[in-house]
């Protein structure tokens, strides 16, 4: 493929205050045949008339109109990646209106990319690392992976994926292949990159570019779902417990959806889908002691220890 389409897709929603920086480091990519598609969640700030600025200038912007709808980051994203799938994209990217990417950030994953569908055709995601910076671009650390403790079982991923994700949205890049199989986005999935995840290590395969290839903003407003018990962090404990509450319980639908959905399109691998149906059984166990054995007997999910903690009570709540 020559000429491969690539979009890259945006959701927004209150990011006046960051989103320029942002267009500018995607309109500077070495890459350049791009198409941007935007949409926003209804923002009340500058937000739409910063992207309808960009876009009068420059014909890459796309922008999806406001139907009135709050869909939230999930279902934000999963209209975008339904609109590109039925334009024919072939790549996909996911930027968040607050980060910075580096020039050659698309030039990079397209590769791996392509490089991936040679070795072996079918689903593929890409992610890298990031930097992390404060609200004012400050640096606070070389790596996010590296900070927030996210090792993962690379021959196994979905062993991890099991109990929290790895990959954030706007560090990965997914191809056709992959995003065929994740729509319809269901409703009750804890994020879109979680899902995707989930997806790529059941049907495909998922790589780490070990380079961090954008600037990671960290302030007050992150939605980022790579560690759910991080989500809430500046609410006090009881917030962050009801937070990752929530979203351990739409870790439980989410794999349960992804069973479902397997079996109806018959296309994991087996050693894949035998470990997925197999968590879900777990965790459908009426005694908590039966599921917080059987997981520990199945080594999923792969956490360290003070995850696995966190979990485990989560686990032993009575849902």
């Amino acid at each position: 493929m020559s000429n491969p389409r690539v979009d890259i897709l945006l959701a927004t929603y209150q990011g006046a205050a960051y989103l320029a920086e942002l267009l500018a480091s995607i309109r500077s990519q070495t890459f350049a045949d791009w198409r941007l598609l935007a949409r926003d969640d209804g923002s009340d700030d500058a937000t739409v008339r910063i992207l309808r600025e960009v876009a009068a200038c420059d014909r890459r912007f796309a922008l999806v109109e406001p139907d009135g709808i709050r869909r939230g980051p999930a279902g934000n994203f999963g209209l975008l990646m339904e609109r590109a799938w039925q334009d024919g994209t072939d790549y996909f990217f996911f930027a968040d209106q607050d980060d910075v990417w580096h020039a050659d950030k698309v030039t990079r994953q397209l590769q791996g990319l392509r490089d991936a569908e040679t070795v072996a055709p079918g689903p593929q995601l890409v992610f890298c690392d990031a930097s992390v910076v404060d609200a004012r671009r400050r640096p606070m650390h070389s790596s996010f992976l590296r900070q927030n403790r996210l090792p993962y079982n690379s021959s196994q991923p979905l062993k991890t994926l099991l109990g929290r994700s790895f990959v954030l949205g706007c560090a990965c890049a997914v191809n056709r292949s992959l995003v065929e199989f994740a729509l319809p986005l269901p409703v009750e999935i804890a994020s879109h990159d979680w899902w995707l995840a989930l997806c790529a290590a059941c049907v495909g395969q998922i790589h780490c570019m070990d380079v961090p290839l954008l600037e990671y903003r960290r302030h007050e407003a992150n939605a980022s779902a790579a560690a759910f018990w991080k989500a809430g962090s500046g609410g006090g404990i009881r917030r962050r417990w009801d937070v990752g509450w929530r979203s351990f319980l739409r870790s439980l639908d989410q794999a349960h959806l992804l069973r479902d959905r397997l079996h109806h399109r018959g296309t994991a691998r087996s050693e894949a889908g035998d470990l997925l149906a197999a968590f879900c059984s777990a965790v459908d166990r009426s005694s908590r002691w039966q599921r917080l054995r059987q997981l520990r007997w199945l080594g999923v999910p792969a956490l360290d220890w003070p995850r696995r903690l966190i979990y485990d009570l989560c686990v032993l709540r009575d849902r």
